[in-house]
């Protein structure tokens, strides 16, 4: 994925992702998890006590602070994809949350919610 460059017109465009975002979790679209992404929620269900009610909560709570890559088109550039660190459920467990917007639609596709394997570079983070 690439790695906007801070500038007020990247901010600017992670901030139009994340209100897009907002206003479809708003207006009731459901976040369908891939098969990956839900595999990964059932470990931080195990491991952390965090469930698919945390993830949405964490990602209406993102601000671009959290970006970490894209926005990206998908492989078949049906969604804009892009990554964020952010923190979730009581304990604040860190998380690498990728997920994107359908462009032709209204769907939220999420691709990732694991703890990183890494430390996560977040170029806006002030």
């Amino acid at each position: 994925m690439t790695e906007l460059p801070y500038t007020v017109d990247n901010v600017l465009l992670v901030q139009e992702f994340i209100d897009e975002t907002r206003r479809r979790i708003l207006d009731g679209v459901t976040i369908t998890f891939t098969k990956k992404a839900s595999s990964e929620l059932e470990d931080l269900v195990l491991e952390m006590d965090i469930d698919a009610t945390d993830i949405e909560s964490a990602i209406i709570n993102l601000s671009p602070n959290n970006y970490y890559r894209g926005i990206d088109p998908s492989g078949n550039a049906d969604f804009n994809v892009c990554a964020f660190c952010t923190s979730v459920g009581n304990d604040n467990v860190e998380i690498y949350l990728k997920y994107g917007l359908e462009a032709n639609g209204l769907q939220i596709l999420l691709f990732s919610n694991h703890m990183p394997n890494y430390p996560m570079r977040q170029p806006f983070k002030n």
